[in-house]
């Protein structure tokens, strides 16, 4: 018979080495589990079922397989009069779980964990073009430029009746080919867009007078249909027709109205004036726009800057009593570097600035691939959803993973974070390079993540799906890091959203099985 002591010994023993491997398992490979888990703790998933997907349509952008990936069907529902919110936050999960794929193995996978179709609710949805006769815009650039801007113009633009002039140069030396204007006005009109490109007033005006020479165009063009004119840059982007009329419709055209945007950085607002930044947009209703005709040779001598905007902003105060009326929604983006924290704000974005490549953010994004999903729900471009697994999606720019649960949870929730210091995500993550002051502008802020916290997966691409287009496939992508030389890098991650609106059906390539 076994003394007692040997058996106790034993019994403790076998609890040590249970509780070993217990330990080494949590704590191996600590961030992916963690990077996993965002998708199934903590949270009461709806009922799943099998799915197949065919995938041979990811082969064209060459990623490094084997790759993580998950899709998601959702459904856009229109609800009427509703206005949309800094955030959304609901209590079920955007995932189930992540599928490794490699194309060079087969094209068709299939998921046992694949949810049903997501619905969520947007302001609208499918919506004509809105009628924008009222408005005619105005911009200066180079014909290169002009050309490479057609693809983003044709975002806003077509079919909305508004007109816009667009004075070209080929450079500060030379004037732009006639030939090669006329060409370009045809490409304009054949995608539905009324756009009149025209050499300088005057071949001698510089960049200011060229910008300022458009008040005096736009005005001459005016018809019985014109409440305002506005000037623009190149990069000038509205993400919404909708939401900008509903803001000019406030207000009395009939009084002389100077709407624009401060800069975000107060160093250029002390600097500059309280004026409207063209890039954000400067509207000017006609009475306004007489001023300034009436006044344009006056105006447009003896120049104090080089910048067209403080010349219509001297020209105003000069010859009026009126001033600045600031609509925070139109922006600048006066600010350098990483400006994910501005785009997954949740603000309202009635204008966009400095996106392209080259301008003077540094940050460049394609915009005709993040508004894509606005031809499905118009305002909803940008839109925020939180779900309950710690995923915001910020509607086509980036899905964000809070894998240590630093998001506030509804309150039916039970969370498994206790502890961890909680996100406002009212505040603006302060991710841009400058150290500037915005307190007036995107104030509140906060603190840039680390990527211990927040891990990022970016839009790569969207394009429209089902035969008749009446869909928008979003992918989002983050590229596997290696952590260090002793470490096996991570896999590549690919997310993609599948969005249709009610009561239309989702193609075979992607339909749940």
């Amino acid at each position: 018979m076994v003394p007692k002591r040997y058996m106790m010994m034993s019994i403790l023993l076998l609890v040590v080495w249970i509780a070993f491997y217990t330990s080494l398992g949590r704590n191996g490979d600590n961030h992916m589990h963690k990077v996993n888990s965002w998708i199934t703790t903590g949270t009461k998933l709806e009922a799943s079922s099998p799915c197949t997907e065919n995938l041979a349509w990811l082969e064209p952008y060459k990623f490094s397989y084997p790759i993580r990936y998950v899709s998601r069907n959702i459904i856009a529902v229109q609800t009427p009069n509703k206005s949309r919110s800094s955030i959304t936050v609901l209590d079920q999960p955007l995932f189930a779980s992540f599928t490794t794929v490699d194309l060079k193995q087969s094209s068709e996978i299939s998921n046992n964990e694949c949810l049903p179709p997501l619905t969520l609710e947007v302001s609208r949805t499918k919506v004509p073009p809105v009628d924008a006769s009222n408005i005619i815009f105005g911009l200066q650039t180079t014909i290169a430029r002009l050309r490479d801007t057609v693809k983003h113009l044709a975002r806003w633009l077509p079919h909305t009746g508004a007109r816009l002039f667009a004075i070209v140069i080929e450079n500060e030396e030379n004037p732009a080919d006639e030939v090669e204007m006329v060409d370009l006005e045809r490409k304009f009109h054949a995608l539905g867009m009324n756009v009149t490109i025209m050499h300088p007033v005057r071949r001698i005006d510089s960049f200011a007078q060229r910008y300022f020479s458009l008040v005096s165009v736009m005005y001459r063009a005016r018809n019985e249909k014109t409440q305002w004119i506005c000037c623009i840059d190149d990069d000038t982007f509205f993400p919404s027709m909708y939401d900008l009329q509903a803001m000019l419709a406030k207000y009395d055209t009939s009084e002389p109205l100077y709407l624009g945007s401060l800069s975000e950085d107060w160093w250029a607002v002390q600097h500059y004036g309280l004026m409207g930044f063209g890039g954000a947009g400067i509207f000017l209703s006609l009475p306004m726009a007489s001023v300034i005709y009436d006044n344009r040779n006056e105006c447009s001598e003896n120049l104090r800057t080089t910048a067209g905007d403080i010349t219509v902003m001297d020209c105003i105060y000069r010859f009026s009593t009126v001033k600045l009326t600031h609509i925070p929604g139109l922006h600048q983006i006066d600010m350098h570097g990483d400006l994910s924290g501005f785009y997954e704000s949740g603000r309202e974005m009635l204008s966009l600035h400095h996106w392209k490549e080259g301008s003077a953010t540094g940050f460049k994004l394609e915009m005709e691939k993040m508004h894509l999903i606005a031809d499905l729900c118009d305002s909803c471009f940008l839109q925020r959803w939180q779900f309950s697994n710690d995923v915001i999606v910020t509607n086509g720019f980036s899905i964000s993973a809070f894998p240590n649960g630093h998001l506030f949870q509804p309150k039916n929730l039970i969370s498994d974070s206790a502890g961890v210091e909680k996100i406002n995500l009212d505040a603006v993550e302060y991710t841009w390079n400058d150290n500037i002051n915005v307190l007036h502008s995107v104030a509140p802020t906060r603190d840039k993540l680390d990527e211990s916290i927040k891990t990022s997966y970016r839009l790569l691409d969207s394009m429209h799906i089902n035969e008749n287009s009446s869909g928008v496939r979003q992918v989002y992508f983050r590229e596997g890091k290696q952590k260090s030389y002793y470490t096996k890098r991570e896999m590549d991650t690919v997310i993609v959203l599948n969005w249709l609106q009610d009561n239309e059906k989702f193609s075979s390539d992607f339909r749940p099985g």
